[in-house]
């Protein structure tokens, strides 16, 4: 194929660089799923007096947010500041936890819980972005500045 940089494997076998780069967005997204029902769930335990959210209100709302939020950090361009990415995170992670209330029965959270969960997504998502957005938005085949 034309315009495809070929990686040579062992024994011989080649594979294009587009399979590594789909990987490298899949491994990025499950990190991202992991960590927003870690953080949901985390606040949800160790801070009672906020609100109460279970396991299943946790994988939901972090499913949802790490969907939002991976379609935000494809959308938003690199040549954005790091800090309106991570605003972005915060806000949305806020307003789909607090939306939650409507949504899901048998959830009943505040807006200090959802501000808080807002927070620590916010903190996950600068070391996420440090990791996976600057990697992952390079063209493929051509070495970035850290390479």
């Amino acid at each position: 194929m034309a315009g495809t940089c070929m990686v040579h494997l062992l024994a011989g076998q080649t594979s294009s660089m587009e399979v590594f780069a789909v990987n490298r967005h899949l491994l990025a997204f499950v990190v991202k799923l992991g960590s927003m029902i870690a953080a949901v769930y985390f606040i949800a335990l160790f801070f009672p007096l906020w609100g109460q959210a279970n396991l299943f209100h946790a994988v939901m709302l972090g499913l949802i947010i790490a969907v939002l939020g991976y379609a935000a950090d494809l959308i938003i361009p690199r040549a954005v500041n790091q800090i309106v990415a991570v605003a972005v995170d915060l806000v949305l992670a806020a307003l789909v936890v607090f939306a939650g209330n409507y949504f899901l029965p048998g959830m009943n959270v505040s807006w200090t819980f959802a501000w808080f969960v807002g927070l620590l997504v916010a903190g996950i998502e600068i070391f996420y972005h440090f990791q996976f957005v600057r990697k992952s938005n390079e063209p493929v085949g051509e070495p970035g500045p850290d390479r």
